[in-house]
């Protein structure tokens, strides 16, 4: 039987996300010769400005896309674009646009994973929960004909991606350094999936620095530093995980060509 690489699709609220998110294992599948891609819903408009937060975002939202397109070479991965909403405002847009978005995202690049932050948006933030609770429904509506109105995704064919993954924090990695923000990490009952990333971590360090606007942020030098960037952890929301289910430690191996 043939084999083909997996296609791994992110989905993001904000330029850096995938950097200070699931950067290793992005580049780990990456460099094991898996087609790796992301988005980002919003613009970074209310982002920093290095110490500043600047009044005419026009700059900032130019600069931070050269940023997500270094970050994404070091980390050997492909940018496919910001979505164009406005950073800080998901809460304002119609949650179905944005599914209807991610649908037709879904349906085009036909992934064989999914990756989006947890739920709570890890560090709360409304955007990342927003792109959380939409990409969730885009995940089951692509597979389904019929289940948009939308005449450009429903002209693509449908498609089921075999798998969901929430990108999260492990709690008492957390606990063992002093991270100066409040954050929603993981108890170890709740991680499904935890990938090896030693090997990437240099490089996720790399790519985080590459979003040079946004040091004045929180402080991943921390984690870096105390070694914490060897694991990333992952609840795999689809198939629905069962108590008893062993740990996985792989979002994808190479599948069979279709």
């Amino acid at each position: 039987m043939t084999e083909k690489p997996a296609t791994i699709l992110g989905v993001f609220s904000h330029p850096d996300d995938e950097s200070m998110g699931p950067g290793g294992t992005l580049a780990k599948y990456a460099a094991e010769g898996h087609r790796v891609a992301f988005v980002t819903a919003t613009d970074g408009g209310a982002g920093r400005l290095f110490d500043e937060r600047p009044d005419d975002a026009g700059e900032l939202r130019a600069l931070r896309r050269r940023e997500t397109l270094k970050a994404a070479r070091i980390l050997g991965i492909e940018f496919l674009g910001f979505l164009g909403w406005h950073d800080g405002r998901l809460t304002n847009t119609n949650v179905l646009e944005i599914e209807t978005r991610f649908a037709r995202i879904i349906r085009q690049e036909r992934p064989d994973v999914v990756i989006t932050f947890h739920g709570s948006g890890i560090s709360y933030h409304a955007d990342h929960r927003v792109v959380a609770l939409a990409l969730q429904g885009a995940f089951f509506g692509a597979g389904r004909r019929g289940w948009y109105r939308d005449e450009a995704v429903e002209a693509l064919p449908p498609h089921a991606t075999p798998r969901l993954y929430y990108y999260t924090l492990r709690r008492s990695f957390i606990d063992k350094v002093d991270w100066p923000r409040v954050v929603y990490a993981s108890p170890d009952d709740e991680i499904t999936t935890v990938i090896d990333t030693a090997r990437y971590a240099d490089a996720r360090w790399s790519a985080i620095q590459a979003h040079e606007s946004q040091k004045e942020g929180p402080p991943f030098a921390i984690l870096y530093e105390a070694g914490m960037f060897a694991e990333e952890c992952f609840v795999r929301v689809f198939p629905t995980w069962r108590a008893g289910d062993p740990l996985e430690r792989a979002l994808v191996a190479r599948v069979p060509a279709r």
